[in-house]
């Protein structure tokens, strides 16, 4: 009986509460929270933001990108040629392909590196933030492809993988010719006029310069001298020279 009487008793304090709740209060509690979150995204992203551009790249600064856009920015005053805008962006791609091309050449050393703890988290994130960045490089240079003409981007990726090697080949070609010069600033060894080599009055270098010498005014052997040696030898206890081969040996 007071169960009931107690029951009865809250019912009228429970819907008193009820009535005093607005409509409105759930969408302000989502208000709220929506600003809330936000307001986090915001700090989270500016946060990240920053690390981002503190943070060093991974290559250095992309020249021909640089320039391309130069041309662009131009070309809305003044206009540039169109073959002068392509070949911008030849040298921009082929700058991108050789960037990609590097970092493929040195992802499987980066990850077991990191793996091994032999780098750390800073090098890590620099390597995967050059990645994305250079698949978002080519993304956009395809699309600029697109503008010029359709359907050269067939035509446009194979011309750029050509540029790089022929770049590659160029570098590598310098790198022997320097090599060179710096060997014979070292040695002090002066290229005349003819294309032969000045030695300097130095032991080692004379008696390599006198070997080949020596080699090289050597006179050719006849051809008496090169049945002689290449006759049979004398057999082992034997004496006199070797017997013919239709020679037969009384009993």
């Amino acid at each position: 009986m007071s169960n009931t009487t107690n029951s009865t008793a809250e019912e009228p304090i429970i819907e008193a509460v009820v009535s005093k709740i607005s409509v409105f209060t759930p969408l302000i509690y989502l208000a709220i929270l929506i600003t809330a979150l936000v307001v986090f995204s915001n700090v989270y992203r500016s946060r990240q933001l920053k690390e981002f551009t503190q943070r060093k790249p991974f290559f250095g600064e992309n020249l021909p990108r640089k320039i391309y856009l130069q041309l662009l920015e131009t070309s809305e005053d003044e206009k540039v040629n169109e073959k002068v805008l392509k070949a911008a962006l030849l040298r921009r791609g082929a700058e991108s392909i050789r960037r990609t091309l590097k970092l493929k050449e040195v992802t499987p050393f980066v990850t077991a590196l990191y793996q091994k703890g032999s780098i750390g988290d800073e090098v890590w994130q620099r390597f995967q933030t050059a990645q994305k960045l250079e698949e978002l490089e080519i993304q956009e240079i395809v699309r600029e492809t697109e503008k010029y003409k359709k359907g050269w981007v067939q035509k446009f990726v194979p011309l750029l993988q050509e540029i790089c090697f022929n770049e590659a080949l160029r570098r590598r070609y310098g790198a022997i010719k320097m090599r060179n010069l710096t060997l014979l600033k070292k040695w002090e060894i002066e290229v005349k006029e003819d294309g032969s080599l000045d030695l300097p009055n130095k032991p080692s270098l004379k008696i390599v310069q006198n070997m080949g010498a020596s080699s090289a005014s050597a006179p050719a052997p006849t051809p008496a001298q090169q049945t002689s040696n290449t006759s049979p030898a004398t057999p082992l206890g034997s004496s006199g020279p070797a017997l013919p081969p239709n020679f037969k040996r009384e009993a």
